[in-house]
């Protein structure tokens, strides 16, 4: 049957012209035809090629003999395809390390020595091969050029170095992301990091007004992006170039708005505050913009925005004077939460008497973790039925939002009778002596006595098993103890009676403990001696053989039982707890102390010979800041008042877009007449970096730029605050932050030590934003912290030896 199908099928083939160069069975045309042995398989990639020869290398370097067969079953090839790979990878290497010196040895031929860097183009023309492979094969470790520092050697890089760079990225990259800093730096002759540096610097380069001209009179030509770009070069791409000038435009154009826009007046200001409080409520924040357009149409409408976004929020949400926080709590004892009633009473949005309530009215600053007693007393609310919102009302301790989520949590333990309300909080001294309490006693170890234990503590039957192992353990233990310690204590007071002296090996022999063990449990203290520091009789042999005793027998993190000490030394407790402070470098500083080293400073003892006098281990340093401190007149800070507070606050509020920040402070330290010994200029500076104009402002502010142009030199934090109209404290925590981003915080050797020889080299005070400009990979701030750091570790001469 299967015999003649087959020939049907040969039959039809022929009858219809399927026929083929090859004569195949008919079954191949219901079957797919499966791949010749003739039909090699595609070589490896190149990833496995490099692998194979990376593990052969590695094969070479320790000496051992190479696994053909593994490697070609691992990677499913041949024996004699990995020995391929492997010697073509060989040849490939040593042909390129033939031109590697071809065009080591022309660069030095060519290198300019006046100019300090290679001509690549005469090398190019005399090896007939392209730059970037020139570079590529350029080895600079075999090769006498040197690479240079423009920034330490020659104060920064010059124009004609900057075109060059920009003119090699231009020609050979398309953009920034595809730059290799290692070529660009070979080519200018610097090292890679100050290449790419600049380079970057390079293309985020910002428009001048020059530049947003020109590409003004481009784009009235009717020119793309695409045209314009060819000539800026400068940036990697047309879509970087459209966002620098889109930027430029944008900061034109408020410096424009601010220029010929007047300042509010005071009809103005009363008719947006009469068409806000009139249409708060019934209109959008839209319809309310357009509504004030119209009745004010010489206003712009970023100015429109700016003012009511900053009045509704304080209309909606702002905080209440004191007095009406007052009238606030009678009302809403009087009405309840009817807050549409208590808002017009008030004279306020309900919205605004809602949320004073919330945040201020209740009384409520308790945000703490949950107590054992707060979470039964809420526990007791719950079951009787209360809502958490009512429960907050009446536990008065915690915010409403906490009562919420804690009583769900109550009320999921009790639904799933786990009795889990208290889990994960710790066992206070009360309920561990509740639980011994209710354990002790007959029938205590019965099912239905624990689970009765674990509804009466609110929590599980598992954790009151396990706290009452540990605390029966510790019981046993503190009994064991205390049966102990008598004992230990009369046979040291019988060898000292005996002997004058106490063999604590001996003793352990006697009671059958450990050395340790007796010298821990030991409570004889009579004939002890005192052990005070004087630095004249102080032993410092005595000093390390007690330092010896605790590092063998209380290695860190382990707590020192100084009673042990004292039995070991034969010195009293407090007296070796004071010695070991001082041999770690705790010094408590009291007002006889500072009296003490002023008297010997008066003497004429140098801050070394101070410290010695105080304590063993206190260095020139500390010496020198605490008679520093004792010297200085104490400042008498005055607390600010709440009051205080809300009048910087209504201040800040009027002055806001009115004044510059600086006739801010100023106006209100006028009007306010406060002084310079309290802290008021933080607070009110604080208080208008969170307000809503100059948050709206600070977002338009481009602060890598300003972090840039303060770590060049071309201006200071002041100026830039000054300048941008924003508080001091705003651009230095934002100019930080970008400083902490930008610069690494580990320091390398080589960055050490140059910190180190300019410290060292410096004849004054070192001036750190100028080695800040010099390094190029550190701010200021981290090269005076590690200065601090070095100083601390002796590798700097300290304040105190500079001071002598």
């Amino acid at each position: 049957m299967l015999a003649r199908s087959i020939t049907w099928l040969s039959a039809a083939s022929r009858a219809f012209g399927f026929t083929s160069r090859h004569q195949h069975s008919p079954l191949q045309a219901l079957f797919p035809a499966r791949r010749h042995s003739s039909h090699s398989p595609a070589g490896p990639s190149a990833d496995i090629q490099k692998a194979i020869v990376e593990e052969v290398r590695l094969f070479r370097q320790v000496d051992k003999s190479i696994p053909w067969y593994p490697l070609a079953a691992k990677y499913r090839l041949s024996v004699d395809a990995v020995q391929t790979i492997y010697n073509q990878a060989e040849v490939d290497a040593r042909r390129r390390q033939k031109q590697s010196v071809l065009v080591t040895r022309a660069a030095e031929r060519h290198f300019d020595s006046s100019l300090d860097q290679c001509n690549w183009e005469a090398v190019v023309s005399e090896l007939d091969t392209p730059l970037i492979e020139c570079l590529d094969l350029f080895d600079a470790s075999n090769s006498t050029i040197q690479p240079r520092s423009l920034i330490e050697t020659y104060g920064g890089w010059s124009t004609t170095d900057m075109e060059r760079l920009r003119q090699f990225i231009a020609d050979n990259y398309t953009d920034d992301s595809t730059v290799d800093w290692k070529l660009a730096g070979a080519y200018m002759n610097v090292d890679s990091l100050e290449c790419r540096r600049v380079g970057l610097h390079t293309f985020n380069e910002p428009i001048n007004t020059v530049g947003y001209r020109r590409i003004c009179e481009l784009r009235e030509s009717k020119l793309s992006w695409k045209e314009i770009h060819q000539c800026f070069l400068q940036y990697s791409n047309e879509s970087l170039l459209c966002s620098r000038y889109q930027c430029f435009k944008a900061k034109l154009k408020g410096k424009t708005a601010k220029r010929l826009t007047a300042k509010w007046t005071d009809s103005e200001h009363k008719q947006m505050m009469d068409l806000i409080n009139r249409h708060v409520q019934s209109a959008s924040r839209s319809e309310l913009v357009d509504i004030i357009k119209r009745v004010l149409p010489a206003r712009p409408l970023s100015d429109i925005r700016i003012f009511f976004d900053r009045y509704a929020y304080e209309l909606k949400t702002g905080r209440l004077r004191l007095d009406q926080i007052a009238r606030l709590r009678e009302l809403v004892a009087e009405y309840g939460e009817d807050w549409d009633r208590i808002g017009e009473a008030l004279g306020v949005l309900p919205s605004r008497a809602q949320h004073n309530w919330i945040k201020y009215g209740r009384n409520v600053d308790d945000h703490s973790a949950w107590s054992v007693d707060e979470i039964r007393q809420l526990q007791r609310l719950v079951e009787s039925g209360v809502k958490s919102q009512e429960a907050a009302q009446l536990m008065v301790i915690k915010p409403h939002w906490a009562c919420e989520v804690k009583a769900r949590t109550v009320k999921s333990s009790a639904k799933q009778k786990r009795g889990d309300a208290l889990s994960g909080l710790s066992w206070a001294a009360a309920d561990d002596e509740t639980l011994l309490k209710m354990v002790d006693g007959p029938g205590a170890n019965t099912t239905a006595r624990w689970e009765q234990v674990g509804k009466d503590l609110g929590r599980t039957v598992a954790a009151c098993r396990a706290r009452f192992s540990v605390l029966n353990r510790s019981r046993s233990a503190k009994q064991l103890i205390d049966n102990r310690k008598p004992l230990v204590s009369s046979v040291v007071q019988g060898q000292l009676e005996l002997n004058g002296a106490v063999d604590w090996l001996q003793v352990s022999q006697s009671t059958g403990l450990g050395l340790r063990e007796c010298l821990e449990l030991s409570q004889y203290d009579v004939g002890k001696a005192s052990w005070q520091y004087d630095p004249d009789s102080f032993s410092q042999s005595m000093a390390d053989r007690m330092a010896g005793f605790i590092k063998e027998h209380y290695p860190a993190p382990a707590l020192v039982n100084y009673r042990a000490v004292s039995n070991f030394m034969w010195v009293y407790m407090d007296d070796c707890v004071r010695i070991h402070d001082m041999l770690q470098g705790k010094f408590k500083w009291t007002e006889a102390g500072y009296e003490r080293a002023a008297a010997l400073k008066a003497q004429g003892l140098t801050f070394k010979e101070v410290a010695q006098h105080l304590s063993p281990s206190l260095t020139l340093r500390s010496i020198a800041n605490a008679l520093g401190r004792y010297s200085s007149p104490k400042r008498v800070r005055e607390p600010i008042s709440v009051d205080r507070l809300e009048e910087i606050n209504r201040l800040v509020d009027e002055y806001a877009g009115k004044f510059t920040a600086i006739e801010i402070v100023n106006k209100i330290r006028t009007t306010l007449n406060l002084d310079y010994r309290c802290n008021y200029h933080s607070k009110i500076c604080w208080r208008m970096s969170v307000h809503p104009y100059y948050l709206a402002k600070s977002r338009n502010i481009d602060y890598n730029d300003v972090a840039n142009r303060i770590a060049t030199g071309q201006t200071t934090a002041t100026l830039a605050a000054k300048e941008l109209d924003i508080p001091l404290p705003t651009l230095v925590s934002k100019v930080r932050n970008v400083n902490s981003k930008l610069y690494s915080p580990k320091w390398t050797e080589e960055e050490i030590r140059r910190l180190v020889d300019y410290v060292q080299t410096c004849d004054s005070k070192p001036d750190m934003v100028f080695f800040s400009r010099l390094i190029g990979t550190k701010s200021s701030m981290q090269c005076n912290t590690k200065v601090f750091h070095l100083r601390r570790k002796g590798i700097l001469p300290s304040i105190g030896d500079m001071v002598e």
